[in-house]
């Protein structure tokens, strides 16, 4: 049984609200995952009131098998609470992240398999003193991990697919980084490092030998250099390269058509070159099922691609479904490093 550790999120968001609607639901399946819900026990009662759910906290170190009616609960309440609901704080962002540093605590101790988080607030914790630029490096720098990356996942939106090719995959060369600076922070070896961690990634989930497809940077993949000479100096070559390497791999494809083949089930990964090439396409494709998965750390790590939506906090309308598939994907990809 997949061991999970569940973060509760930023407080002040909507993490807490759809986490106790997904983890109600989970209670009422027939193999119930085991859980270690993390946060303040405050936080979690207020979240079940609003959404009317009844998943009171158990006290526990580890996790246990998931109940309807109970939840294993590791209560850290933070020394500062000046928070308010809706409102992004330091408070909140330092409770969150120090949450999801003992989830990683427990990941390396090998008490639990997988991390899955609600939504943070990277602004919240860089305010309270937090010196990186989102919460993938925060887990990367705990685990002293140098070489990660993220990953987006959608149902595939292709209907029908053969077994173990349900998903789609989407990676990002660069990603949150000033759109400027991307031209410059390209290479070969960037692009053919991204390639080759979607054709594992995928593939440890099942998929198989993995049909990937690059995107170009450039409008109308460079046209031949007329619009930029990237495609030919640098994506090219990385595809070439992966493909001596035996991964199933073409491109470089226009940016404004890939994602079309993509939903057409050609493609099982997409690989684009900066965050909102890939973001866009993402979110209209499933923004109500989409994923993020960390890469390259010593344990599964994934979350809602949804943020804290601080506008809708509170009202109860936040649709749980991502927080759902990121339990699920979680699951998944444990077995499948059992079973490797």
């Amino acid at each position: 049984m997949t061991r999970l550790a569940v973060v509760i999120g930023d407080p002040t968001g909507v993490g807490p609200e759809v986490l106790a609607r997904a983890l109600d639901e989970a209670a009422r399946v027939p193999k119930p995952p085991a859980v270690l819900l993390i946060g303040d026990a405050g936080v979690w009662a207020e979240a079940q009131r609003l959404v009317h759910v009844e998943l009171p906290a158990t006290p526990a170190d580890r996790p246990a098998p998931l109940m309807r009616g109970r939840v294993p609960f590791l209560d850290l309440p933070p020394a500062d609470r000046a928070w308010h609901p809706g409102v992004m704080s330091s408070a909140a962002g330092r409770a969150a992240a120090q949450w999801l540093e003992h989830a990683v605590r427990l990941a390396l101790a090998g008490v639990v398999d997988a991390i899955v988080f609600a939504p943070l607030n990277k602004q919240a914790m860089i305010r309270a003193g937090f010196p990186v630029r989102d919460e993938y490096d925060l887990c990367a720098s705990l685990a002293r991990v140098a070489d990660h990356d993220e990953m987006n996942v959608i149902p595939h939106p292709a209907g029908q697919r053969p077994a173990g090719a349900d998903l789609l995959w989407v990676a990002r060369a660069t990603s949150h980084v000033a759109l400027r600076e991307v031209s410059s922070l390209l290479t070969t070896d960037r692009v053919l490092r991204t390639i080759r961690i979607a054709h594992r990634t995928a593939a440890s989930a099942g998929a198989g030998v993995p049909r990937i497809g690059v995107a170009a940077l450039n409008p109308h993949a460079g046209e031949g250099g007329l619009f930029g000479d990237e495609e030919r100096r640098i994506i090219e070559p990385a595809i070439a390269a992966a493909g001596a390497e035996g991964i199933a791999v073409t491109g470089p494809h226009a940016p404004d058509h890939i994602f079309r083949r993509a939903r057409a089930g050609d493609l099982d990964v997409v690989v684009a070159m900066y965050h909102d090439q890939a973001q866009i396409a993402t979110k209209l494709l499933g923004f109500e099922r989409g994923v993020s998965v960390g890469v390259g750390y010593p344990f599964v790590l994934a979350t809602p691609s949804h943020g804290t939506a601080f506008d809708i906090v509170g009202q109860g309308i936040a649709d749980p479904g991502p927080m759902r598939q990121a339990l699920l994907i979680a699951e998944r990809l444990t077995e499948a490093r059992t079973v490797l």
